[in-house]
């Protein structure tokens, strides 16, 4: 359960999605993982990271950072990670990437590579705020919890070279990685609350089943709307063709 956010968590949030997944027959093996209880392991490597000279602190603002691509031109990366000068709050601590490409094959969109120094750029692992950034802590648990594969939106394609390149420092085992075409309204943004998506209706799980399954470009027979999720769940593991996902792709690129 990704909630290192406090400030932008609703108290009731994690239950809603447990909730969520029960009630369309998604379960999870073994206990649920809470990245609030995970800081001291975040602090630990965070502290190898240190060691290996990989991490210097950050003082640039978002704002000071614009127009350059989103990549970080490295106006601070020569600063000791010991400066008496810095105060907590007044900076955030980023990794330090090396020159070189890091490569891999995606399950749906074939073999992706990029420079990390020159496409992807030096990347924030702790904020000023003092809470640890995302790409540290899911391959920190990624790794703990033997994770093999992982499917997300191709929103997140980005993301995936910072975590390969931390579980290479770290001597970490690499997943597979695979990114769907994420499922976008008509004007070509994602399904999500910040662009006023309704929730699933959880009164009808098997609709709500079948209709992603649709957006898919699965074709499931109308008929399992009628169903039990389980059943629809099950003929979507016996008749799933990860090549459809290429269809989706290019309706979403129509749109856009």
């Amino acid at each position: 359960m990704e909630d290192l956010d406090p400030p932008r968590e609703s108290p009731e949030a994690a239950k809603e999605i447990l909730l969520s997944l029960e009630t369309l027959n998604l379960y999870w093996d073994g206990e649920v993982l809470y990245q609030s209880s995970r800081h001291n392991d975040y602090h630990d490597v965070l502290i190898q990271l240190q060691r290996q000279e990989c991490v210097f602190p950050c003082t640039c603002s978002r704002q000071s950072l614009q127009g350059n691509a989103g990549i970080y031109p490295g106006k601070c990366r020569n600063r000791q990670q010991a400066d008496p000068d810095l105060k907590p709050g007044e900076y955030a601590l980023r990794c330090k990437v090396s020159n070189l490409t890091m490569a891999f094959n995606d399950l749906v969109q074939g073999r992706q590579s990029k420079n990390m120094d020159k496409e992807v750029g030096d990347f924030i692992i702790k904020r000023k705020d003092g809470l640890y950034a995302y790409q540290l802590a899911v391959v920190i648990d990624d790794a703990f919890q033997e994770i093999t594969h992982i499917i997300r939106g191709i929103d997140l394609m980005d993301s995936t070279y910072k975590q390969i390149y931390l579980q290479m420092l770290l001597n970490y085992s690499r997943p597979v990685y695979g990114h769907i075409p994420v499922i976008v309204n008509n004007q070509g943004q994602k399904l999500s609350k910040q662009h006023h998506a309704p929730p699933l209706n959880l009164a009808r799980p098997s609709e709500a089943l079948y209709q992603a399954l649709v957006y898919l470009q699965q074709s499931p027979p109308v008929e399992l709307i009628s169903h039990k999720p389980s059943d629809v769940l099950l003929w979507a593991v016996e008749n799933w063709r990860i090549g459809k996902l290429q269809n989706l792709q290019q309706i979403n690129e129509a749109i856009l």
